[in-house]
């Protein structure tokens, strides 16, 4: 088994937009950035936009009425009608 490894620098975008790379690193080469949050409390608030999110779609999911009941017989005939009926 070969570990290989990838060196990592980090950096700061500086005003202008630029990103200053150590010079070994050759121009053209590919890099990735990553966006990291500078404030500590990003996460919490991150965590409660995710919370307040998922709370309205929950209340806009949630069923406003109870649905009708079914009965065996008419499930059934449900079942018989939809095997009769071809799609397309």
């Amino acid at each position: 088994m070969t570990l290989e490894t990838t060196r990592a620098y980090i950096t700061i975008v500086g005003p202008d937009h630029t990103v200053v790379v150590p010079d070994d690193i050759a121009v053209g080469a590919t890099v990735a950035v990553v966006v990291m949050s500078t404030t500590p409390d990003a996460e919490a608030e991150r965590q409660a936009r995710f919370a307040a999110t998922l709370a309205a779609i929950r209340a806009a999911s949630a069923p406003e009425t109870t649905p009708a009941a079914v009965t065996d017989t008419e499930l059934e005939a449900l079942i018989k009608e939809a095997r009769q009926t071809s799609p397309g």
